[in-house]
């Protein structure tokens, strides 16, 4: 006999009831099977060997039909022969006689007569056992074999959006799931089923295909990797993450004001040469005189003349050989790359989709593209310089987004980076446009009344502000942030049209992600040539490698 089997009340609402049994949420494994009993041996390794050890660590209860034979009474076999039970749960309908009740189940839950359709009723129960504040924690269902009672708990799991584990080689429903999904030898796949639930079930379930000779590593993997949902795995992941992006991101920063300050103060020192080298040639005695009763020595403009290229060539050979510039955009590039994969890891789209994660866990996907960035940054300038890292910690950070979530952190972020930005570089285009033509005016106003010298003066301010231009691509990069905002607010308008149905699509997610990611990647990437050819032309060097 089960330690406790208790009635539920009919006139009590579902989470009210659920929330009086006073488990406390964690991951759930719901075992659903009806196979021929020669295969016991096999799905009594499965329990022993996979789902009794998630159970136990991770942590996982599971829930199942508590009967004395099949699955459920195989994953008491399993779990009597633990050193410490796991917590298993089973829901049993009203009629069901206590000897065919198994007897190591923790806690047995009667439903009442009024209850008749025992499917609906126990996939109540899941929903609010996996309640946390806002959130869910993980499901995963494990099929083995399976009749038509199982095919209508296998679409209520695909309605759900929860994935299903299916055990083939054990016959029924999880044969025919599986051949329905397994593409033939020429690449198709088969007909869609004509029995509308197991076309449903194939058309919207989330499956994770295995055998029942499967390795026990193979399932272990699937099993562990969807259960296993602690914070603290995941935010030790991101918080290793988001460290190397804060490095890369803070190293870019200050290598971004050095070059400005560089690129401004070249800019002036040439102005200032011209400057110069025309007060020295023309400038009256009473100029002259004025300027040496303010304490300046005579043969000032002399010696600021013969200093003010020798600080243009330091400086020059300063910005040849440190490069502050081409670290810039290359940690800059790299940090965007960065920030792309951790959103996508966290809105679990992509490779990080459940999906995909099967053999390899996604942090430990993550972790490999944290090794790759940083590994290409090491073959580059960047190794000559240090990254210097303040410790900041933002646990908000270190989560799962929902799609809405993401579309709130991520895409409307980046439309609102976007709109700031083009509305700062059109002013500065603007107004540097203006100030180049006043200058070519004046120049042109000078030689017509007969200042000639002093057209090199205006030339000069001509060339700086133009260079500046060139060298920020003030132009070039309003242009492609008009598109890119462009691009994010389509997506976004394509997202907010989409029905509360299609926006739980996992295909219609990776969509978004994908799109919005992809996106983004575009316009660094040509961000990153851009910026890196106006350099090279204007320091006269061949390209060095970029990080990508």
């Amino acid at each position: 006999m089960p330690q406790k089997i208790i009635d539920l009340d009919p006139t009590k609402p579902i989470e009210i009831t659920v929330g009086e049994l006073q488990f406390p949420p964690r991951s759930l494994i719901i075992l659903l099977g009806d196979y021929d009993p020669a295969l016991d041996d096999q799905v009594l390794s499965i329990m022993s060997r996979v789902i009794v050890p998630g159970a136990l660590d991770p942590g996982a209860l599971v829930l199942d039909d508590a009967r004395s034979s099949g699955c459920a009474a195989l994953l008491g076999r399993a779990a009597l022969d633990q050193d410490q039970m796991p917590p298993v749960l089973g829901v049993i309908p009203h009629d069901r006689a206590e000897t065919d009740v198994e007897a190591n189940h923790d806690v047995v839950l009667r439903l009442p007569a009024a209850w008749s359709d025992g499917c609906k009723w126990t996939f109540q129960i899941a929903e609010q056992l996996v309640k946390d504040g806002s959130g869910e924690k993980p499901v995963l269902v494990v099929l083995f074999g399976g009749k038509d009672a199982e095919k209508k708990a296998a679409v209520r799991c695909a309605r759900r959006g929860w994935p299903v584990l299916v055990i083939s080689e054990t016959g029924g429903l999880a044969d025919q799931i599986t051949d329905a999904i397994t593409r033939r030898a020429d690449g198709t796949l088969p007909a869609a089923p004509v029995d509308p639930e197991l076309r449903e079930i194939v058309e919207t379930a989330i499956v994770y295909p295995s055998s029942i000779d499967a390795p026990t590593d193979d399932l272990t993997r699937i099993v562990f990797g969807r259960i296993d949902a602690r914070p603290e795995t995941v935010g030790a992941t991101l918080q290793v993450a988001w460290a190397r992006l804060d490095e890369m991101d803070m190293a870019a920063r200050v290598r971004q004001r050095r070059f400005r300050s560089l690129e401004m103060t070249l800019i002036l020192l040439a102005v200032q040469a011209a400057l110069l080298a025309i007060l020295t040639v023309t400038a009256p005695p009473r100029l002259a005189a004025y300027l040496h009763t303010w304490y300046i020595p005579k043969g000032s403009l002399h010696f600021l003349m013969i200093l003010t290229p020798i600080a243009i060539s330091i400086i020059g050979a300063y910005n040849s050989h440190f490069r502050d510039g081409t670290k810039w955009i290359l940690l800059r590039g790299s940090a965007e790359a960065l920030k792309r994969e951790i959103f996508r890891f966290r809105a679990r789209a992509g490779v990080y989709g459940d999906a995909q994660c099967l053999q390899d866990s996604r942090e430990s996907k993550l972790a490999a593209k944290v090794k790759d960035i940083t590994a290409a940054l090491e073959q580059s300038e960047v190794n000559k310089t240090h990254l210097e890292l303040r410790p900041t910690r933002d646990t908000k950070r270190e989560t799962f987004l929902a799609p809405d979530e993401y579309v709130s952190v991520r895409l409307r972020d980046q439309t609102a980076f976007y709109i700031g930005k083009t509305r700062q570089l059109a002013v500065q285009l603007t107004w540097m446009q203006v100030l180049i033509y006043v200058a070519g005016g004046t120049g042109t106003l000078l030689a017509a009344i007969k200042f000639d010298i002093w057209v090199a003066l205006a030339t000069a301010v001509v060339t700086g502000l133009t260079t500046k231009l060139q060298v920020d691509q003030v132009e070039t990069s309003l242009v492609q942030y008009n598109q890119t905002l462009a691009s994010l607010r389509n997506i976004e308008t394509w997202w907010t049209a989409l029905s509360r149905w299609e926006k739980g699509r996992l295909s219609n997610i990776d969509l978004l992600v994908d799109q919005t990611e992809k996106t983004l990647e575009s316009e660094t990437a040509g961000w990153v040539h851009q910026m890196q050819s106006a350099l090279d032309k204007l320091t006269e060097k061949e390209p060095v490698s970029k990080a990508s």
